[in-house]
């Protein structure tokens, strides 16, 4: 007869965090990396610290003797420093290590991408707490927050949090700092970088009698096209849990060759917790808003349910 399972482990066969589409398969993808990730070979701390110094001091030395000068440029779009050398996975606190984040392989900016968080202190440190994730674009200043929720236990067969989950997008390419929050309180932070996102236009797909554009099975509209400067109205569909899509309906959208983010549609967040209406030709919810974009492009919308913003449609406005 074999021994039941303890409480907390039958609790967290179910991801603590608000998303549920974190495939097998794409955790599987996040852990090879991981272990790719660990198999790197790491210069010792001493080491990380002396050398780049006494590398400056040389050329420091050479540029005075020779008389050479040695321009710093600006970040702007085009011009970002070299995001490898930038990326930073794991955060230590007075040399202890606290966490590391493993992103699932080539994460691009506007899609719903996978992450793996293995944290190192005992789970007393995290029980009950909310986590928050304030992520911050390096290029243009814009802020997201990603809401994980509460943490209610270890990670399904561990003694703490080894394993906990996360699927979230952000729209933008290029260097992310992540910070972490525990209660609101900063726990550390790690550098990510994200490839630019894809610009070809987003297919269309067909739910009950009509087409929509969008991802399939995730969120679409029904596609009336858009002329730059004129408003007209569409009709969202959505897919997913009521825990996933309850709260105000916001839509952003940035253009191609641009890191500006626009406002385009927005509900009022006091008056509308609940912006979406019930199902309608296949999909869980639905809403109609009026959007227009200022300019003729390529632009990609980006959707936000109370905050979160979900994967992204690409649309070109004539």
């Amino acid at each position: 007869m074999s021994e039941e399972r303890p409480t907390w482990a039958k609790q967290m066969d179910n991801s603590p965090f608000r998303s549920s589409h974190f495939s097998a398969e794409l955790k599987q993808q996040v852990l090879n990396r991981a272990k790719a990730t660990r198999r790197t070979f790491r210069l010792p701390r001493i080491a990380v610290i002396i050398v780049p110094f006494a590398f400056v001091l040389l050329l420091v030395g050479v540029s005075q003797h020779l008389n050479w000068h040695f321009p710093f440029r600006s970040s702007s779009m085009g011009n970002e420093p070299n995001a490898a050398n930038m990326e930073r996975t794991a955060y230590y606190k007075q040399d202890c290590l606290l966490f590391t984040v493993y992103p699932q392989p080539d994460v691009r900016a506007g899609v719903m991408a996978g992450y793996i968080f293995h944290f190192e202190e005992p789970i007393d440190a995290y029980m009950g707490k909310s986590m928050t994730i304030q992520a911050q674009h390096m290029r243009s200043g814009q802020r997201e927050t990603i809401s994980l929720g509460k943490i209610a236990g270890p990670s399904s067969g561990y003694e703490s949090l080894e394993r906990l989950t996360a699927r979230f997008a952000l729209p933008l390419g290029g260097i992310w700092t992540l910070e972490i929050l525990l209660d609101d309180q900063k726990y550390g932070n790690v550098v990510l970088s994200l490839l630019d996102p894809s610009w070809e236009i987003s297919p269309e797909f067909r739910s009950g009698s009509y087409l929509m554009r969008g991802v399939s099975n995730q969120i679409g509209f029904i596609d009336a096209g858009f002329l730059a400067g004129k408003s007209q109205k569409y009709m969202w569909h959505f897919w997913g849990s009521d825990e996933q899509l309850n709260g105000p309906f916001d839509v952003k959208a940035v253009k191609e060759g641009s890191d500006r983010i626009i406002d385009v549609f927005s509900t009022n967040p006091l008056l509308s917790s609940n912006a979406l209406s019930g199902k309608l030709n296949g999909a869980d919810r639905n809403t109609v808003t009026s959007m227009k974009l200022p300019e003729k492009g390529v632009w990609r919308l980006l959707p936000y349910v109370r905050g979160q913003l979900l994967d992204t449609i690409v649309v070109e406005a004539k």
